[in-house]
């Protein structure tokens, strides 16, 4: 069976994604995430566990010592989860530093040879902060490398669904025991879920032209995404429900079934009606996946701070289920998540797993079609600078703005850097003034 720590950075039995088989009746805006705490039974030691050392990439033999070492890092984290901004700190966060001082720097010169009042100044968004470690050591790198830029620097603001990390973001960023963190005068956070900033029932940035730079790493495979499909007869878009409900009148056990209705979901209806193209389904394509709160998100993030910089990086494929898993209950679509337990079982589709598993799901992200939605939003805004949105895979985003990073992490011996030729299943959207 393939397991998911072959494919990607998080191992397939420390998740954050569940299905609560109890509740649903809908799934809002389709599969969500949940708080990483309800992960384990031990949510302090889930969340709060952090990188012992950073690794000494020069030092390694090639490219089967990394694949030792990345073993070990693994097993001494007990399975707990670590992006790629935490195993390659602090090279990986250095190189997004030098994409935020480049992209604001050209903003802020744009502005000012445009004559509008910016105030001189930027700020930087993080969507879904995880435990502070790409904060600190981009906020380090900075204050070292881009003093001026560090100066100029009004807030770093990270935006996180998760109750726990938003509290050991506050001990790693501002802090712990009354003792001080030295960015704790940049950083502001905030507890809030996204999909009610994609709906706009919850507040987001401030409506303003300063200049802000916006990430978000591994945060588009987690966020809740949206199944359509087409009617054969009526040719109308119909939205994926799943329903639960007892299979028989004298069990307590629930079933969960998939059933296409009506489309209601207003955000949903918003996506598609400004970008059909990129998708809404055909009938001869079958149902697809919409992501739609990144959707709604970059949205709301372009209208509030029209002269934005967006760095997202995330995967751009994850393996199928496994045939041998059996039959999946849910229609096949384009776009199908992949499905993990915490015993690091996968499973056929997101109605197969057991009622009482907590479950990651994970969905790959087509970046063309992202970098194509993000343009059209681009072209309509009312942003005062010209901006360039690419696609591209991750690797040559390190390259572009962190040769000399990279270069750090090559082996000693055969020249191999686990930053540029691991994970190649990752890609980045960039969105940076022209």
């Amino acid at each position: 069976m393939k397991r998911l720590s072959d494919y990607y950075s998080q191992p397939s039995n420390k998740v954050v994604g569940s299905i609560d088989y109890g509740f649903i009746s809908r799934i809002p805006s389709g599969i969500r995430s949940c708080d990483a705490a309800k992960v384990s039974h031990h949510p302090q030691s889930a969340s709060r566990t952090r990188m012992n050392r950073t690794i000494n990439f020069s030092s390694l033999w090639g490219e089967w010592h990394w694949r030792r070492t990345y073993k070990r890092v693994y097993a001494e984290q007990q399975g707990m989860w670590l992006t790629p901004c935490e195993l390659f700190t602090p090279y990986y966060s250095n190189i997004l530093a030098n994409f935020v001082c480049n992209s604001m720097k050209t903003s802020l010169n744009n502005l000012e040879e445009l004559q509008v009042d910016s105030g001189g100044t930027f700020e930087i968004v993080e969507l879904g902060g995880g435990r502070g470690t790409n904060a600190n050591a981009l906020l380090n790198y900075m204050k070292e490398n881009h003093r001026e830029m560090y100066d100029r620097l009004d807030s770093y603001t990270i935006y996180d669904t998760s109750p726990t990390l938003h509290e050991l973001q506050r001990e790693v960023l501002i802090s712990i025991n009354d003792e001080v963190r030295v960015h704790a005068h940049k950083i502001k956070l905030v507890n809030v879920d996204l999909m009610n900033i994609a709906e706009g029932s919850s507040p987001f940035l401030t409506q303003s032209n300063i200049p802000t730079a916006v990430i978000a790493l591994e945060l588009l495979d987690n966020l809740p995404h949206d199944k359509i499909g087409r009617c054969i007869e009526s040719r109308n878009i119909l939205q994926a429900e799943a329903l639960s409900g007892p299979t028989t009148m004298n069990s307590l056990k629930l079933k969960i079934c998939e059933s296409f209705v009506p489309l209601e979901d207003k955000l949903l209806h918003d996506i598609l009606s400004m970008a059909p193209a990129l998708y809404a389904p055909l009938v001869s394509q079958g149902p697809k996946w919409v992501p739609t709160v990144a959707l709604g998100v970059l949205l709301a993030l372009f209208d509030c701070r029209p002269n934005s910089s967006v760095v997202f990086a995330d995967f751009d494929w994850l393996p199928p289920p496994d045939a041998s898993l059996g039959p999946a209950l849910a229609e096949p679509a384009e776009g199908d998540p992949l499905i993990t337990d915490m015993t690091g079982k996968d499973h056929s589709c997101y109605l197969t797993s057991p009622p009482d598993a907590l479950c990651d799901i994970l969905f790959p992200t087509d970046f063309g079609r992202l970098a194509a939605f993000v343009g059209q939003i681009t072209a309509k805004s009312q942003c005062q600078i010209p901006v360039s949105v690419l696609s591209m895979k991750q690797n040559e985003f390190l390259l572009k703005y962190g040769k000399s990073e990279v270069e750090r992490t090559r082996s000693w011996l055969t020249g191999y850097s686990p930053l540029i030729h691991d994970f190649a299943n990752c890609s980045v959207l960039e969105v940076s003034p022209q």
